[in-house]
């Protein structure tokens, strides 16, 4: 049966999943919505890259609501608006239609914010409705793959779960400045993510969800945050970054479960040199064992000389279109990743 599918934001990933739902025959788009004015009243096609839809851009929350659409690949910039977006997607939930929403602070909406989490319960409880927060990392890399890898331990004592990326060709300047804090004196306070507390609540879903299915109770989370200035000026696609200032960094979280420590760290930087110690792995994504057996499995996107953040948001983006079978058959309520059975992709993707 076809699912009647909104498609929330256009950004580099949300362009890409309304991309994969046109191109699919079991699923209907029925609605876009867009925050560039620009963008209003435009064809979903033309908004990705396909042949004309008859389906217009919108920018009202309203019109949606009233397409009563089955389900919404809510993409919205939660880390910078978290207010709006847990609005919107309440809104929706309240009203009947399932949420796969990703943005790290939708992975774990408990560990995240609990009032928020609530609130989205009671939504979901209205509407009949089910929400599923996802994405690569966070949101797929140690969520789902680690309790995998997990199959093939006989005992375990630390868990590390890593992400290791050039952010130099990412070009928002809001998320590389004003998120990240990149192109600031190491101790800027202004940038959203300059205290480790607000950077750990992008990462302690990855550990919560983790030990939820594992087994474990976290009894605490450390956060942590290191910076690294760069010595010269750097030109980056998201604008200069002057020297003196942030050009690497690496942040996270320790979880103590007990007699498993699941350590998460994301790694960045502008130009490789800036932090060696920490750019030497180059880009990609790693899971570590640290028991019986020792295991180290990696990831890398993008193995033909694409553009890593290019193909993480493709990845990110079919992780979620991919969900939609499994998050309709769901019972009503806010799911992660622990929740969900597992569901796999479909290959070949029509196009």
């Amino acid at each position: 049966m076809s699912s009647r599918v909104v498609q929330w934001a256009t950004g580099t990933t949300g362009r890409l999943a309304l991309r994969a739902v046109i191109d699919a025959p079991d699923l209907e788009l029925v609605g876009v919505r867009v925050y560039d004015p620009e963008k209003v009243g435009a064809d979903a096609g033309d908004l990705a890259g396909r042949p004309a839809t008859g389906v217009r851009a919108t920018d009202s929350k309203d019109e949606l609501l009233a397409l009563a659409p089955d389900v919404v690949l809510y993409m919205g910039r939660v880390e910078t608006n978290p207010e709006g977006c847990f609005t919107d997607v309440a809104d929706l939930l309240a009203a009947g239609a399932d949420v796969i929403a990703t943005g790290s602070s939708f992975v774990d909406t408990r560990a995240f914010d609990l009032e928020r989490h609530q609130a989205l319960a009671a939504a979901c409880e209205k509407g009949r409705s089910t929400f599923l927060g996802l994405g690569l990392f966070p949101g797929f890399w140690g969520e789902v793959v680690a309790p995998v890898l997990s199959r093939l331990a006989f005992q375990c004592d630390r868990i590390f779960v890593r992400e290791h990326l050039s952010y130099a060709e990412y070009p928002s300047t809001q998320l590389i400045f004003d998120v990240m804090g990149y192109g600031h004196a190491p101790d800027a306070t202004g940038p959203l993510l300059s205290d480790p507390r607000r950077a750990a609540g992008a990462f302690t879903g990855t550990a919560t969800i983790l030990a939820k299915s594992l087994g474990l109770a976290v009894a605490s989370v450390e956060p942590f945050r290191e910076v690294a200035v760069t010595d010269r000026e750097l030109t980056v696609a998201a604008g200069v970054i002057p020297a003196g200032t942030v050009g690497a960094m690496r942040l996270g979280v320790l979880a103590d479960c007990g007699p498993v420590t699941i350590a998460v760290e994301h790694v960045t930087w502008m130009a490789p040199d800036v932090a060696p110690r920490w750019s030497a792995p180059g880009e990609g994504y790693q899971i570590e064992f640290d028991g019986a057996p020792t295991l180290r499995c990696t990831l890398v996107l993008g193995t033909r000389g694409e553009d890593h953040t290019d193909m993480g948001c493709l990845a990110t983006a079919m992780h979620a279109v991919h969900a939609i079978p499994a998050v309709r058959a769901a019972a009503p309520g806010v799911l992660d990743l622990a929740d969900v059975p597992t569901f796999l992709g479909r290959l070949p993707w029509p196009t």
